[in-house]
């Protein structure tokens, strides 16, 4: 079993994202490439391929990065993500994870004229208006933090 996280950036990306989204549709390509050769060059039926295209995942990286539609595309817990990898993962087949379910639509939007695409990415600002951008992150640091909160939460 060969999993491949992309994410929904390799279909659609951001201002000021652009080199995730790059090393996405990196991984996207790689991904398509490798299931491809896998079936027609190697014949290897059993090995199974899996992409996984997650949207905003709550994690470090993305601090600040804020999104208006939270009914269509809500935020996910790290947790969600994962639960959706083990449950493909477990099913013993190849597949796709995309997360939020809504989200799939973005994977067309690669098909839609060049005019409406930029449009797409241009609007993409607003989400990026507060984003820290990436930094060195203390993970130690983080998984106590978010124990704590954990903790706090559930006391209350």
């Amino acid at each position: 079993m060969i999993v491949t996280v992309a994410s929904l950036a390799a279909y659609v990306t951001a201002p000021s994202l652009v080199d995730y989204a790059a090393s996405k549709s990196a991984a996207l390509s790689f991904h398509e490439g490798l299931t491809a050769e896998l079936k027609t060059k190697y014949n290897a039926p059993k090995v199974r391929t899996v992409l996984v295209n997650q949207g905003y995942t709550k994690t470090p990286l993305f601090q600040g990065w804020s999104n208006d539609s939270k009914f269509l595309m809500p935020s996910l817990e790290p947790e969600t993500v994962a639960e959706g990898i083990v449950k493909q993962v477990l099913s013993g087949h190849s597949g796709q994870v995309i997360l939020p379910g809504f989200a799939a639509v973005t994977t067309f939007l690669r098909g839609f004229p060049h005019w409406y695409q930029l449009r797409t990415r241009e609007n993409a600002k607003s989400f990026m208006a507060t984003w820290s951008g990436r930094q060195v992150i203390d993970v130690d640091k983080w998984n106590k933090d978010e124990k704590d909160e954990k903790d706090a939460g559930e006391s209350a």
